[in-house]
């Protein structure tokens, strides 16, 4: 599918051991795709025009609900567990697989609260919860569990990778020090907690810092793909500047000052400076150098690099990324404009841990069994992205009124009639889409070879 740095069959003892940790989580962040992708279902039909009326308002939102933590919770941060496990130091504390194990215990549990008849639905910000035990303890199981993964002398080894080139290694351990600090965040938010609180303002406030922290974690997991797929299509890194690694630093930096943050009344207006002004510089400053370079460089290219799963992974995400940004600055009201615009840039992270996943098939001993499936492979990502950019495109022309599903949704004009339609539209691409993502790991599943040392 991709060439690779070290032969699929053939590696070292400690790559091997890296590789088998990171399987256990690619599976868990596989699973969890697969889950929230048969959960998304209602909530798309219950805002498409006239099929909204055959769905139940409160299906919809417990479906919403469990979708969104499945989508943006396990599959984000299992993803970046298991590329945590792809740094180099593997052979020191090995806590990943019972991490790992603890974390698919948690997810199953918050799942099954989702058939629990009276565990209510929150629609809190970021990160939306079933009013329930089980879903709680399942959540905070897992959210444990990746924190607990990250506890490993890989966080501050110097060794070299043989599976990442250098800035993935420096974007993965910050991105793991931001996670923890989001961990830290929502810590401190919960033991200053306000007595007496109703539900939606509570879990409003307990997640809206950490929320807010881990979408740096998040950016900072989807560098280190770009930085990797772009060495995999390209065979050598991209990004070689000095600078580099100080602006992921730059990237990471705010963060800091999460935990105080969550303790002050005044912290909520701050976390959203803190993600407006803090992630867009450095991100769109390295896809604009990662996109010079490969410019520069392009006589230098072999043939077919820009066919890869890696070259179309990373120009799918980079250019959702900037749609992303362009949507956020049109943001001016409570509308669908918002879903609109963080639906692109998780997209955007979405499309590169696919191609990432994908890309590194190879190492794990995965070989499609087809040339269509090697050609689906590298052309997958694109047709994830654009299915999402066309749903969230819908979304923000709709400009209709935010998180109502079924008989609560009330479209007044003909303009919302058809943005709504058009995201049905997108929003069943994109179910296409995750699909054929499977298809490519069954189908390479099916033909594996499994790695020796």
């Amino acid at each position: 599918m991709a060439a690779v740095t070290t032969h699929p069959v053939l590696a070292s003892r400690d790559t091997l051991r890296s590789l088998s940790d990171a399987r256990w989580w690619f599976g868990l962040a596989i699973l969890s795709l697969l889950l929230a992708g048969s959960l998304s279902i209602a909530p798309v039909v219950g805002r498409v025009p006239v099929l909204a009326a055959m769905v139940d308002s409160g299906f919809a939102t417990r479906s919403l609900v469990v979708h969104v933590n499945l989508a943006l919770g396990v599959w984000f941060f299992a993803f970046l567990a298991g590329m945590f496990c792809l740094l180099p130091g593997a052979a020191s504390v090995r806590l990943s697989k019972p991490a790992a194990l603890l974390g698919v215990a948690g997810t199953l549990m918050f799942f099954c609260a989702f058939f629990v008849r009276d565990a209510a639905p929150v629609k809190s910000n970021y990160v939306p919860a079933l009013d329930h035990w089980l879903f709680l303890t399942g959540l905070g199981l897992f959210a444990g569990s990746v924190a607990l993964s990250f506890v490993d002398a890989r966080l501050l080894s110097r060794q070299s990778s043989a599976l990442l080139p250098p800035g993935s290694v420096a974007a993965l351990r910050l991105g793991a020090l931001v996670y923890l600090l989001a961990m830290g965040t929502l810590f401190a938010a919960w033991a200053t907690q306000p007595a007496g609180l109703e539900p939606l303002p509570y879990f409003e406030r307990l997640f809206w810092g950490g929320g807010h922290v881990l979408q740096f974690a998040n950016v900072l997991g989807m560098c280190a793909a770009w930085l990797l797929l772009l060495c995999r299509a390209t065979g050598k890194p991209v990004l070689k500047s000095p600078l580099l690694v100080p602006g992921l630093v730059l990237l990471a930096l705010p963060t800091l000052a999460g935990p105080w943050l969550a303790t002050r009344e005044d912290g909520w207006g701050w976390f959203t400076m803190m993600m407006q002004l803090g992630i867009f510089p450095v991100v769109l400053g390295l896809a604009l150098c990662a996109g010079l370079a490969l410019w520069r460089g392009r006589g230098q290219l072999a043939p077919g690099a820009l066919r890869s799963p890696g070259f179309v992974g990373f120009a799918t995400s980079a250019g959702m990324t900037l749609v992303g940004f362009t949507l956020g600055a049109l943001i001016s009201a409570q509308d669908t404009l918002i879903p609109a615009h963080y639906h692109v840039n998780i997209g955007a992270v979405t499309a590169a841990y696919m191609a990432t996943i994908l890309t590194l098939a190879g190492d794990f001993g995965l070989r499609p069994r087809s040339a269509r499936m090697r050609s689906l492979a590298t052309w997958q990502p694109l047709v994830y992205g654009v299915s999402q950019v066309i749903f969230a495109g819908g979304f923000g022309y709709a400009q209709a009124e935010r998180k109502v599903y079924g008989t609560q949704q009330v479209l007044r004009t003909t303009g919302q009639w058809i943005g709504m339609s058009v995201m049905g539209v997108g929003g069943l691409f994109a179910l296409v889409a995750g699909i054929l993502f499977l298809a490519v790991l069954v189908s390479g599943w099916r033909g594996r070879v499994r790695p020796a040392a």
